[in-house]
This record gives C-alpha cells, structure tokens and sequence, in this order.
C-alpha cells in the first residue's frame, strides 16, 4: 500500500472514532480490533488534532520497520 493511502486510511479511521462513533468506542474497537492500522490509530489518539498532522506520518513509520 502507498504510503499517502496508509496515511488517509488512518485518518479516515482516527475521523470515524472522534465522529461517528463517539459514546460508541467499544463498538469502533471491535470493528477495527485486527484492523492493521488499529495500534497505530489507537497511540494518535495521545496527540491532539493540531499535532496530528505531523506526528501520524511518524507513528505509520513504525509499521514500516
């Protein structure tokens, strides 16, 4: 997978969990439980939506190791 597509499928699911399934984490969590982005979605919720932007490319670089 392109590392720009990597990129948007972990916004798309760090955008689900903030805005279609808030007071439903644990359903998100089971969707996406073995999900390969999952570990890497779950840590970007330690930064705030202003940082995320620089640090998501940086926790993607973790899967690529």
């Amino acid at each position: 997978m392109k590392e720009n597509s990597l990129e948007k499928e972990a916004y798309k699911l760090r955008y689900e969990f903030y805005n279609l399934y808030i007071n439903k984490e644990n359903k998100w969590n089971e969707k996406y439980k073995n999900h390969h982005l999952y570990k890497i979605v779950v840590e970007s919720f330690n930064y705030r939506f202003s940082e995320i932007g620089v640090e998501m490319p940086k926790l993607l670089e973790k899967i690529k190791a």
